[in-house]
């Protein structure tokens, strides 16, 4: 198991045993599903309440990371650091419009060594690239797209 599974098995871990309901979303939940992607992080989608912000405080002290801070006045987005890999932290929604309520409701369930985690789906997550429209999204699209059509041609 590489050291990326082995902090994606921590983190599921940690996100367990806090009872905080997530969903792996971008480009990790995109490699967690067999794109040949890499990415310098892993971001995560929760309802934004004050009983889950307390949860991801616990999840972030449990894999040995700080607590989860506002990476800027102007964004929601909060980041957690200090664990093997970066985590950030989107709350209700993501680019596209795309809610927490929605990406759920056809959210894929992974099972990761055992540990269980909800991810984006990858029509969803192609959506949400395009939606973004940010230069590394653009040249990931093209990769993201025929995993979809093998997927739906049965390959």
């Amino acid at each position: 198991m590489s050291s990326d599974e082995i902090f994606l098995v921590q983190l599921a871990r940690a996100i367990s045993t806090a009872q905080l309901e997530v969903i792996v979303v971008g480009s990790m939940a995109a490699a967690i599903q067999g794109a040949p992607i890499m990415t310098q992080d892993i971001d995560l989608l929760i309802r934004d309440t004050p009983r889950n912000r307390t949860k991801l405080a616990a999840v972030a002290k449990q894999i040995g990371a700080a607590a989860p801070q506002s990476i800027s006045e102007l964004s929601r987005v909060v980041s957690i650091l200090g664990g093997a890999s970066p985590v950030d932290v989107l709350f209700d929604e993501i680019s596209g419009g795309l809610t927490f309520a929605s990406l759920r409701s056809r959210a894929v369930d992974v099972s990761i060594a055992g540990e269980h985690m909800l991810v984006a789906s990858l029509d969803d997550i192609i959506a949400s690239k395009t939606a973004a429209g940010r230069p590394k999204d653009n040249a990931q699209l093209p990769i993201l797209r025929l995993l979809q059509q093998d997927r739906n041609s049965g390959r």
